[in-house]
């Protein structure tokens, strides 16, 4: 069986978030967080450490939670 539109937009996460949870908003805020650490207190481990922290913070909310958002609606969808 195949999807339309309209079942792609429903295992959209990004659908039924706020525009402050958008992925163009959580990549824009990782952005400034680590170019403010190059800034001030300009220590390099302090950015380091930011940045390891934004990379594993986008993995979970931009590839993980929608994987496992559609995984689990897939789920429910099947079970019916």
């Amino acid at each position: 069986m195949s999807l339309t539109s309209k079942d792609t937009d429903e295992l959209n996460l990004w659908s039924e978030k706020p525009f402050w949870c958008q992925p163009w908003s959580i990549i824009l805020t990782g952005i400034l967080v680590i170019i403010i650490s190059l800034i001030w207190p300009a220590i390099k481990w302090i950015t380091l450490l930011l940045s390891i922290i934004i990379v594993l913070w986008w993995i979970l909310f931009l590839w993980l939670a929608p994987n496992l958002y559609r995984a689990q609606i897939g789920n429910i969808d099947q079970d019916n």
